[in-house]
C-alpha cells in the first residue's frame, strides 16, 4: 500500500508552488496530470521523438484546414488519412502518423472515440487496397531479411583490421539478438556476459521494454557470434562502456556508435560482400525471425527472443515468408 507521506511528497513536486490542492477531488486531478507526465517520460527516446514528429505533421494538417488542434472526431482523423494520401505518403507512414496523432490528442485531453479511430483505419485500409489493385508501391517497404548465407558472405568479406573485426562482431551479434539499431548502439560491454553455453545479452531498453537474450555458440566458426565478440574484445582492448565504438582512419577507438551508424555498418558489410539486396539496420532483426521460423521455432519462442509483442503483425509478416512454402494449400494435391 502506498503511504500517505509518499503521495503527499509527490503532490508537492507537481502542485503549484503557491499552494497544494485542498480537496481530494483537486488532488486527484493533480495526480491525473502528474501520471500522464510521468508515463510520457518513460517512453523510449526514439518513440518520444517519433511522436513529436507525428504531432508536428498533425498541426500542419489542422492549420491548413483551419480546424482546432484538439479535433478528435472521425471527420478530422479520416481527413488526416486522406490529406497524407494526397501527399503520396506510404501506407506505413500514414499508419505511424495516425498513431502518433492519436497519442498526441490523448496527451492533450482529447480522447478520440473508438468509432473515430476505426473510421480512420478503414480509410487507411482502403488506401492500401487501391494501391495494391493498381500495382503501385510507395515507401521503402519491409527491410530485406538477412539470411545465414548472407552472414557467411559478410563475415568472410570483413577485413582482418580493427574495423573489420568490429563489423563482423556487430553484424553477428545484432542478428543473434534480433537487435534494433538503437538496441545494438545502447549495448554496454557489461551487458554481454559469457556463460558456458554462449552469451547472455541484456537489452536494457527497447520499443517494448528490456529483455535478456541467450546467444548460443554457433556451429560455424565464421558466423559464431560468441567467437566474434571475443575477437572484438581482444582486438579493441575495451573492458567497459559502449560495446561497439567508432574507429577513426588511424585505427583509434573513439566513443560509442549511434543507432544510425549501426545501420550504416550493416549496410556497408552487405555491400562489401557483394550481396545483391541493400540491407538496413532492421535486416538483422528481420533475418533472425525468418531463419528461426525456417528452423521450426514457434511464434512464442521467437517473440520471447526478439521482444516482439506476441500478436505483432510485423512478426507474423516475416514468419509468413517461410510459412507460405512450408504449409502451402496447393502443395501435395497432385498438380
Amino acid at each position: 500500500m502506498i503511504s500517505c507521506h509518499i503521495v503527499s511528497q509527490d503532490l508537492v513536486a507537481v502542485a503549484p508552488t503557491d499552494a497544494l490542492p485542498v480537496t481530494p477531488t483537486e488532488r486527484l486531478a493533480v495526480l491525473e496530470v502528474a501520471a500522464e507526465q510521468y508515463v510520457r517520460t518513460q517512453r523510449p527516446a526514439n518513440t518520444q521523438r517519433a511522436y513529436a514528429a507525428d504531432w508536428k505533421v498533425w498541426t500542419r494538417y489542422v492549420t491548413e484546414l483551419g480546424i482546432p488542434e484538439d479535433s478528435a472526431t472521425a471527420g478530422a482523423l479520416v481527413g488526416f488519412v486522406v490529406w497524407l494520401e494526397r501527399q503520396d505518403a506510404a501506407p506505413t507512414t500514414v499508419d505511424r502518423r495516425l498513431a502518433g496523432a492519436v497519442v498526441g490528442l490523448r496527451q492533450r485531453g482529447a480522447e478520440p472515440p473508438k468509432a473515430a479511430t476505426e473510421a480512420a483505419r478503414a480509410a487507411l485500409n482502403g488506401y492500401r487496397r487501391r494501391l495494391a489493385e493498381a500495382g503501385e508501391k510507395r515507401g521503402r517497404g519491409k527491410a530485406p531479411a538477412m539470411e545465414v548465407k548472407h552472414l557467411r558472405a559478410m563475415s568472410a568479406a570483413c577485413p582482418d583490421t580493427l574495423t573489420g573485426i568490429r563489423d563482423r562482431a556487430l553484424a553477428l551479434l545484432a542478428f543473434a539478438i534480433a537487435g534494433r539499431r538503437s538496441e545494438v548502439a545502447a549495448l554496454l560491454v557489461s551487458d554481454v556476459v559469457e556463460a558456458p553455453e554462449g552469451l547472455v545479452v541484456t537489452i536494457r531498453s527497447g520499443k517494448t521494454g528490456g529483455r535478456t537474450v541467450a546467444v548460443p555458440h554457433g556451429s560455424h566458426e565464421s558466423t559464431c557470434p560468441v567467437r566474434a565478440w571475443r575477437a572484438w574484445l581482444a582486438a579493441s582492448g575495451i573492458t567497459e562502456g559502449a560495446a561497439f565504438r567508432r574507429i577513426d582512419r588511424h585505427g583509434r577507438i573513439l566513443g560509442g556508435l549511434a543507432a544510425q551508424s549501426v545501420g550504416a555498418v550493416i549496410t556497408q558489410a552487405g555491400e562489401r560482400a557483394g550481396v545483391t539486396v541493400r540491407f538496413t539496420g532492421h535486416s538483422a532483426r528481420a533475418g533472425l525471425v525468418t531463419e528461426a521460423r525456417r528452423a521450426g521455432h514457434d511464434a512464442k519462442t521467437i517473440s520471447q527472443h526478439t521482444g516482439h509483442a506476441p500478436n505483432s503483425r510485423v512478426l507474423y509478416d516475416y514468419m509468413r515468408t517461410v510459412d507460405q512454402w512450408a504449409d502451402n494449400a496447393a502443395a501435395g494435391i497432385g498438380l
